[in-house]
């Protein structure tokens, strides 16, 4: 008989350390998660206007959503837009995570649809396609960003995106 209550106490000590532990929980932030942004390696122009967008990152976070790609005149007017929603956006489903640290590539095409199949000299790890029209001479600049949750509020679909990163001059 005393070992049965000795069972159940011990079950009933458990589920109690377990509600005390959940409600007891105060140590996470409530700042919004910082993502890392992109190292552009190159652009490459590999079609009629379409190029491939070479670059190097690796994106372990959990609410991963893909790339921003921003362009401009200058340096600056692409690494500071004055609206964020201006960028054009990796079509979804990404093509695959970028969470190793190698090359990896973004197709930049006009026209929507599938990833073009990689040709010879192109890089095979292509992350995502981005649909957008580069002329010679823009400059052009990824931001990573990632969905994050806001518990205070209960949103979750809010958008996070990483610091610039650096630009290149289309060719």
């Amino acid at each position: 008989m005393n070992l049965f209550l000795s069972g159940r106490m011990s079950a009933f000590f458990s589920i109690l350390l377990l509600i005390f532990s959940l409600f007891s929980c105060y140590n996470y932030s409530a700042n919004r998660i910082v993502t890392t942004p992109p190292t552009l390696v190159g652009i490459t122009l590999i079609g009629t206007g379409v190029y491939e967008l070479r670059l190097r990152a690796g994106n372990p976070e959990a609410f991963f959503s893909g790339y921003t790609l921003y362009t401009g005149s200058t340096v600056d007017a692409s690494r500071n837009p004055s609206d964020f929603s201006s960028g054009k956006a990796c079509q979804l489903p990404l093509n695959m995570l970028p969470n190793q640290p190698r090359e990896y590539s973004i197709e930049v095409n006009p026209t929507a649809g599938p990833l073009a199949v990689p040709g010879p000299g192109e890089n095979t790890n292509r992350v995502c396609k981005i649909v957008a029209t580069l002329n010679s001479g823009d400059y052009v600049t990824l931001r990573s960003s990632v969905i994050s949750l806001d518990l205070n509020s209960g949103t979750k679909d809010i958008y996070v995106f990483s610091m610039p990163s650096n630009t290149l001059q289309v060719p």
